[in-house]
């Protein structure tokens, strides 16, 4: 009989689960449009749900915008790590940044711009915790 690792499940409370939402919904938008292009509207309209359902998830439209950019963040570098992984030489993990750059119109979430450098780019000026946030290293080193 084999061992296997014992398998551990995480239960998501129906709040969790809506902020979750309200973040996958959003982040794409915030990606896009930037963080003084979102309007609430855009939420509600992203996501489906009304301003109180929102706001009753999150304090302000910069808790949204935080947990936005650090959804897209996590997803940059997931899917970065998951290039690398598929290498087999250090060359080639060195190139899997500028491949995945050169080929970022094939991939969807990455069709308005990197996220990183979108936010880093806008929040330079309009928003001092989203550039710091934006501003901190990546677990690859620097910003892809």
């Amino acid at each position: 009989m084999i061992d296997h690792p014992p398998i551990t499940f995480i239960v998501m409370s129906k709040a969790e689960k809506t902020r979750q939402f309200i973040v996958a919904q959003t982040a794409p938008v915030f990606n896009e449009k930037g963080y003084a292009g979102t309007s609430l509207a855009d939420l509600t309209n992203a996501t489906g749900l009304t301003k109180g359902s929102i706001y009753g998830n999150f304090e302000n439209k910069d808790e949204v915008a935080l947990a936005a950019f650090d959804y897209n963040f996590n997803r940059v570098t997931h899917y970065i790590k998951e290039q690398i992984l598929t290498t087999d030489h250090s060359i080639e993990r060195l190139l899997v940044y500028p491949k995945v750059y050169r080929n970022f119109l094939t991939i969807p979430f990455l069709k308005p711009g990197c996220p990183i450098l979108n936010t880093a780019t806008e929040a330079d000026d309009t928003h001092p915790q989203l550039r710091e946030r934006a501003a901190k290293p990546s677990p690859f080193g620097k910003h892809p």
